[in-house]
């Protein structure tokens, strides 16, 4: 099936690096609503593939990682690669400059270290939140560790889905109170606000 324009300006957008939903509704100036429809199509017609998590509060699901396919990828390259990077909002581009870029190397090293201990809490979830966990956190560590990688809607997205699969069972782990510490340092170094349970 041939893509229309706004497919198309999503694939672009997805390989531009916005990944999450709210990333790529902003670049593309569209509503999450219709964002949600064109991405269960285009992952059903192979193009791309969306991870979403089940938010309590909107009671909506949230598109935390999106991914072009091979597939997807190939029909970007059809399309002509010189454009990829055109057509995302230039604006958007530029205020996705993120905090933890300015970080010192001693703040991305303490950064690191705070999501080793956040990895021992993620391997003690049971079974099916602890697999989805280490994934989002594997991803979270590499965009952080490699410099030239690093966007800040990316980490957002992870680190919220991080928390996302941990939060709902908080109080059932073991020193829930130094995971919330944890939690709470990574917040503010990230500069990625977040809404913490009281023990």
């Amino acid at each position: 099936m041939p893509l229309n324009e706004k497919q198309i300006k999503i694939l672009q957008a997805i390989n531009a690096g916005n990944i999450s939903g709210d990333s790529i509704a902003q670049a593309l100036g569209t509503s999450m609503q219709m964002l949600r429809y064109y991405l269960d199509t285009m992952a059903e017609d192979g193009y791309l593939k969306a991870a979403k998590v089940f938010d309590n509060k909107t009671r909506e699901f949230l598109i935390v990682r999106a991914y072009l396919t091979e597939e997807g990828k190939a029909a970007l390259d059809r399309i002509g690669s010189d454009q990829t990077s055109n057509q995302v909002d230039e604006t958007t581009q530029i205020s996705l400059e993120a905090d933890v870029n300015k970080s010192p190397p001693e703040e991305i090293t303490a950064i690191l270290k705070s999501l080793d201990v956040l990895k021992e809490f993620v391997d003690k979830l049971p079974d099916g939140r602890r697999e989805l966990a280490i994934v989002y956190l594997e991803d979270l560590q590499a965009e952080i560790k490699t410099v030239y990688r690093r966007k800040p809607q990316r980490i957002k997205a992870y680190f919220l889905a991080v928390l996302s699969v941990i939060l709902p069972i908080v109080q059932q782990l073991n020193n829930a109170a130094d995971f919330l510490e944890c939690t709470k340092f990574l917040s503010s170094k990230l500069n990625i606000p977040v809404k913490l349970p009281s023990l």
